[in-house]
């Protein structure tokens, strides 16, 4: 990169006598050409960065506001300097021009003496081309170690590991949300955090037109800033490739493939799974909790459109789709006030009618697999159940007491509540499933409400219980006796009603 400062010390330019009339804000802005023009209109032909040359000839039947407006033009046109020689066309710096330049900011030089504007042309030009032309030795360095790496059967980390061994610079590669693939010359977390922020240059990766993530590099003694900015560009379309060698390698829908071998647990990594996400355009921001989702339904494909929208409504990155019959998901949950129990909160807001799901626990990314496959596997216990939308932490009982016989169970159910059974059976009351809504909500307020109940007709029914029971249901020594024991018949009960269920012709 040449740069003002540079091109001032050029042997062309120092033999011309440059006087500094008006300082740039930092004689380290980069030079991008070297022109010298004499017509009056050379601003619109100019780009940002490019610096004038001009002895002032365009300027000499012009008036002050028409030089102002010349100069207002050239400023406007992000120019990075003038450098006027002074001679027969301006015998001096006019003082229009020196105000103007001030109030727009514009980089002004003077030259004091006679120097041929082709010889300044050649040598800052080359300089320039020189400098270009070391930026595609080291974007093809770059390059060619990261093809070898691929070549040798590497992935994205080797990608960005060959990247930074030629720069010498942090490289990373990111998914849209800012979660990192891969990342090398990073000394530690700090560094990792400091080029998310503040990298010096990057560029998207993108497959299938889906932005998938981004190349990020950082500064690095191996390539200065426009070489890093055309190293990020051109190692994000090599990415794209890697990253879609690692994933499916497909333009179809990758959602399933993905939902299907986490539940199998065959997704060998917290890279490989980032990578698929990606492409699955799941888009998880680091803070947030992912929770699973497992549904059983007539037509699965409503339910995942249920979830679509709730997803939608609350602002949420949704990943679902139809595995084998069944509507499987993985919910992003950003942090936030009403949010501190996010499987509660899920499943208030995902019930969909004749649907019965389950939601996993609140995990990281790297461990949405283990919240998929509790969530899946609560879901035959949830459906037997007829629980609606529920989390899968509050089947956890009735799954360990679903490999007990009925037997078993009918035992348990004795041995504590054989006086509520005995009484609902005589009375036509439902003192057994009272006391399990209780137990689970702890608050008679809660309870009351969960049954659809008077205060006051709960109160009735709790004394009527504590009095055949023969103790209090809020004594913490019987709570977990009590609480097995009402799981318990809820099972039997569930499994009962399935039996008489009438079968299909």
């Amino acid at each position: 990169m040449l740069t003002l400062a540079d091109f001032l010390e050029l042997d062309a330019v120092r033999e011309a006598g440059p006087e500094v009339a008006v300082a740039p804000p930092s004689p380290g802005a980069p030079v991008r050409w070297v022109h010298s023009s004499e017509i009056y209109e050379i601003g619109p032909l100019l780009s940002a960065g490019d610096l004038l040359l001009t002895t002032g000839l365009g300027l000499t039947g012009a008036d002050a506001g028409a030089r102002r407006h010349w100069v207002r033009e050239l400023a406007a046109r992000d120019v990075a300097a003038v450098v006027l020689e002074l001679g027969r066309s301006l015998p001096e710096l006019p003082e229009e021009l020196l105000d103007e330049a001030r109030r727009a900011g514009l980089p002004l030089y003077v030259l004091h003496r006679v120097v041929p504007f082709i010889r300044v042309c050649e040598e800052a030009n080359g300089a320039i081309l020189q400098l270009g032309a070391r930026r595609l030795r080291t974007v093809d360095a770059v390059l060619g170690q990261v093809h070898a790496a691929l070549a040798a059967g590497g992935g994205v980390a080797e990608l960005v590991a060959a990247a930074a061994s030629v720069t010498r610079g942090p490289v990373a590669l990111v998914t849209r949300s800012g979660q990192v693939v891969a990342a090398a010359g990073v000394r530690d977390q700090r560094a990792t955090d400091r080029l998310l922020r503040r990298p010096i240059a990057s560029a998207p990766v993108r497959l299938w037109d889906l932005d998938w993530g981004a190349v990020l590099l950082g500064d690095g003694p191996g390539a200065d800033l426009p070489g890093l900015e055309l190293l990020a560009d051109r190692l994000a379309g090599v990415a794209a490739v890697a990253v879609g060698q690692s994933g499916s390698g497909s333009a179809g829908d990758p959602a399933a493939p993905l939902l299907a071998d986490l539940l199998a647990d065959t997704v060998p990594g917290t890279r490989e799974l980032l990578l698929r996400a990606g492409l699955a355009d799941f888009h998880p921001p680091p803070t947030a909790r992912v929770l699973g989702l497992a549904a059983t339904a007539p037509d699965p494909r409503q339910v995942v459109g249920a979830w679509a929208h709730a997803a939608h409504v609350h602002h949420l990155e949704l990943l679902a789709d139809r595995v084998r019959g069944e509507a499987l998901g993985l919910v992003a949950v950003p942090a936030a006030p009403d949010r501190g129990d996010p499987a509660g909160w899920l499943a208030g807001v995902l019930a969909v009618d004749g649907a019965v799901t389950t939601v996993g626990p609140a995990v990281s990314l790297p461990q949405a697999g283990h919240s998929l496959r509790e969530a899946h596997a609560a879901l035959p216990t949830a459906t037997l159940l007829g629980r609606g939308t529920v989390p899968s932490r509050e089947l956890v009982l009735p799954r360990l007491l679903a490999d007990l016989d009925d037997r078993g169970l009918g035992q348990l159910v004795d041995d504590a509540l054989a006086p509520l059974v005995s009484w609902d059976a005589a009375h036509g009351s439902d003192l057994v499933h009272t006391l399990s809504v209780h137990l689970r909500h702890g608050s008679r307020t809660e309870t009351a409400r969960a049954l659809h109940v008077h205060r006051q007709s709960l109160y009735q029914r709790l004394e009527r219980i504590e009095l055949l029971l023969g103790r209090s249901v809020d004594d913490p020594a019987s709570h977990e006796h009590l609480v097995v024991a009402t799981a318990a018949a809820a099972l039997l009960h569930a499994r009962d009603r399935r039996r008489s269920r009438p079968r299909r012709r």
